[in-house]
């Protein structure tokens, strides 16, 4: 709890600083926890209900801890048309997951996400932080047995 307080503590001066520690937060426990969210709501005096709406507007962050890989396919109107949904049938398949959920070994967490700003090399993916473009179950698989 306290290295919490300090890690939110470095950011109220800053204006806008909300963002910043709530990308701190979730880089030191790996997501934002309802004790977090309290923290955060103290810290820069907004309420909980505040502090929640800006988490749940953004993509990147997360309520529940994710899998030590973060598969996110791109579900927007220029990858559905070059099959990102068929990838997103053939990944929860393979993984037995629904979007949104984590294996039960903490590996892999499957999220769909609207634009990767690589609409030329549709269908995209992205794994922990790489863009991966025409990507296929076959090249998502690859590229995780390659960073095991």
């Amino acid at each position: 709890m306290k290295k919490l307080k300090e890690t939110i503590k470095s950011f109220t001066e800053i204006e806008g600083g909300l963002m910043p520690a709530l990308h701190a937060v979730q880089e030191q426990e790996g997501h934002i926890s309802k004790n977090a969210i309290s923290e955060l709501a103290h810290a820069f005096n907004y309420s909980k209900a505040e502090v929640l709406d800006v988490l749940t507007y953004y993509d990147d962050f997360t309520l529940e801890p994710s899998g030590e890989h973060v598969i996110r396919v791109c579900g927007a109107e220029a990858c559905q048309s070059l099959k990102s949904k068929e990838l997103t049938d053939l990944l929860t398949d393979h993984f037995g997951l629904n979007l949104g959920e984590t294996t039960s070994d903490s590996k892999i967490t499957l999220k769909e996400v609207f634009c990767l700003g690589n609409c030329a090399l549709g269908p995209s993916v992205m794994i922990n932080q790489t863009v991966i473009g025409e990507a296929d179950k076959d090249k998502v698989l690859s590229f995780l047995d390659n960073i095991e």
